[in-house]
Parts: structure tokens; C-alpha cells; sequence
């Protein structure tokens, strides 16, 4: 049961998160829109990683129980610092922009881009 809540809501925030990527004109937005979408995904892993019957991978001598496999687990925390990574990254790159034409709205940034081609 609380699996498949945790797979809705891991769903629903995939959903939110590319919707506001997909409608919103301001890159701060876009930039916290994906990372809602990155964290969504991190959710679901864990989600569909944790069974019931499992115990964390601490070894205390008895090999009759079923131990939780700890290669899902490494990749989660990977990709938690990955998307921390590109979390930043895209972060400092808003901030050279804004610093440039100093607006965050993707189609001033784009005319002004048009502009500066010719």
C-alpha cells in the first residue's frame, strides 16, 4: 500500500515538475521545476527499491534473511549528487544571464540574443 502511494505521488510530481518546465517563461522557474522533476525520480527509485521483507544491508551473521540489495541504493545517492550538481550549475548559469541582460523572461533573453547576432 504504501508503495503505490509513494509511486502516485513520485508520478505526480514528475508531472508538475514538466509541466512547469514546459509553461513557464522564467528561468528560475524552469531551473526549480527540474529539480522538482529530479527529486520525483530519486522518490520513485527508493519507491520501487524498498519491498517489504527487507532489511538494510547491515550484516550481523545470520545469511537466512533476505538483505535489501545495496546497488539501487549507491545509485540513488549518485544520482542525488548529480542532479544537486546540475541543480547548481544551472544555477550559476541564470545568474551570468541575468547579469547580462538582466531579465530572467526566456523571450526578452531571446530577442535580445536575436539583436546582438546581427
Amino acid at each position: 500500500m504504501t508503495g503505490n502511494i509513494i509511486f502516485y505521488i513520485s508520478v505526480a510530481g514528475m508531472l508538475v515538475g514538466t509541466i512547469g518546465m514546459i509553461l513557464s517563461r522564467n528561468i528560475i522557474k524552469k531551473i526549480l521545476s527540474l529539480g522538482i522533476v529530479e527529486t520525483s525520480i530519486n522518490t520513485l527509485y527508493t519507491g520501487i527499491s524498498s519491498r517489504k521483507s527487507i532489511i538494510p544491508p547491515i550484516v550481523n551473521g545470520d545469511f537466512s534473511i533476505a538483505y535489501a540489495d545495496p546497488v539501487p541504493q549507491a545509485v540513488i545517492i549518485t544520482g542525488i549528487v548529480i542532479s544537486f550538481a546540475l541543480l547548481c550549475l544551472s544555477l550559476v548559469f541564470a545568474i551570468i544571464i541575468y547579469n547580462k541582460y538582466h531579465t530572467m523572461d526566456i523571450g526578452t533573453i531571446e530577442s535580445n540574443f536575436e539583436r546582438e547576432k546581427e
